[in-house]
């Protein structure tokens, strides 16, 4: 099969939107499947890109949209935005002739919002594409025509849509007014190999309690800064560990000197060995405003560890109060305050809520989900 691969992300160079169609891409090119990867150049060729590239992929890299352009390069953009052939960018997908299209959204709608030239020639040209959702808008929002009523005919001729929670998937509904009847769940892969057995419980001299993720967006982090900064914490034993790098580090650390707290928090940057950070961690805290579904929250179950999270996209799809964490009723200071504190006043309990996060994860998560969307990309 011929499988073209388009990443739609811009936000940033790599995120946990990209580890599917990376998935998919080194699975079909181990079928012996001709790959094509769609994505946007940020001066410096990733280490996932890379790997792609040794195993036989041919990249292209898109040229990344300049809010400063000049006269000419505006022009061109006008001019490419309404002959989508001219666009060498998308025409570069279509010369390759691809027997299915795989459309990686950072968002639900980028393809109908950012990129419908891109639709037309896929439409203009009959090729089979799919698309996969991941983040999405969490809270009341009246969409624009773009995606109501202008999305409705994309995802409707998609040959599949893949969504990572049903939450997602039923919002989507609710933005295009309409059923997907094409729509299928996936998991995300994992960043490890799941262990046999929960992982041994840390020593609790001191609780540790980690965020894991990007440093960067709407993942709530100062969020839980305020929380933490409450009397009542600043008299316990306790120490919170970043993971991830981010251009918020600077804020944040700011922002915990601010709050009294900054001598209990420790930045780690990013971690390759994810059963490490669950070694010495007993409790993640996703305190996020939006979520599709949080691979560390995933991974922290898979390795025998409880959560606080927010009710946003799929948490508690996995997350059932007092069984395999707590709950946030919303992602605002006070209800996040409210679960913190009973995490607290329960965590005589957290050793056998992560046994049953694990599972959890053992029961439902397909641990290399590229085999069946690569299935379905190549069956139709």
């Amino acid at each position: 099969m011929k499988l073209a691969i388009v990443s739609l992300m811009g936000g940033s160079p790599w995120g946990g939107s990209e580890a599917l169609w990376h998935a998919v891409a080194l699975h079909a090119l181990k079928q012996g499947d001709e790959v094509f990867v769609s994505i946007y150049d940020w001066g410096k060729v990733h280490d996932k890109i890379a790997q792609l590239q040794a195993a036989g992929a041919v990249v292209y890299h898109r040229k990344k949209f300049n809010a400063s352009a000049g006269l000419i390069e505006k022009i061109s953009r006008f001019v490419a935005h309404r002959v989508p052939a001219a666009n060498k960018d998308y025409q570069s997908i279509i010369d390759f002739k691809p027997e299915a299209i795989f459309i990686s959204q950072g968002d639900s709608f980028d393809l109908a919002i950012h990129h419908r030239p891109l639709y037309k020639l896929i439409a203009k040209n009959a090729i089979p594409y799919f698309l996969v959702c991941h983040t999405h808008q969490q809270y009341s929002w009246v969409p624009d025509t773009a995606v109501f009523p202008g999305a409705v005919e994309i995802f409707s001729n998609a040959k599949r849509v893949y969504f990572i929670s049903k939450r997602q998937w039923q919002i989507t509904e609710r933005r295009l007014v309409a059923k997907i009847i094409n729509g299928q769940f996936t998991w995300n892969p994992l960043n490890m190999e799941l262990p046999e057995q929960p992982l041994d419980w840390p020593d609790e001299t001191i609780i540790q309690m980690a965020i894991v993720g990007a440093l960067e967006g709407n993942k709530g982090q100062d969020t839980a800064l305020e929380v933490l900064s409450q009397p009542a914490w600043t008299l316990r034993n306790w120490q919170l560990n970043f993971y991830g790098n981010g251009e918020g580090k600077i804020y944040l650390q700011s922002l915990a000197d601010f709050y009294g707290i900054g001598h209990k928090l420790v930045f780690h940057g990013h971690v390759n060995d994810i059963k490490a950070v669950w070694q010495t961690n007993h409790i993640l805290l996703v305190p996020s405003a939006g979520e599709g579904m949080p691979i560390n929250l995933v991974e922290a179950m898979a390795c025998g560890r409880p959560s606080v999270v927010t009710d946003v996209g799929g948490n508690t799809e996995l997350i059932t109060e007092d069984e395999t964490g707590f709950i946030a009723a919303s992602p605002s200071t006070a209800s996040f305050s409210t679960a913190l504190e009973k995490a607290w006043e329960n965590k005589a309990g957290w050793r056998q809520m992560g046994r049953h996060a694990f599972d959890k994860t053992k029961q439902c998560l397909d641990k290399n989900p590229e085999i069946a969307v690569h299935e379905s990309l190549k069956n139709g």
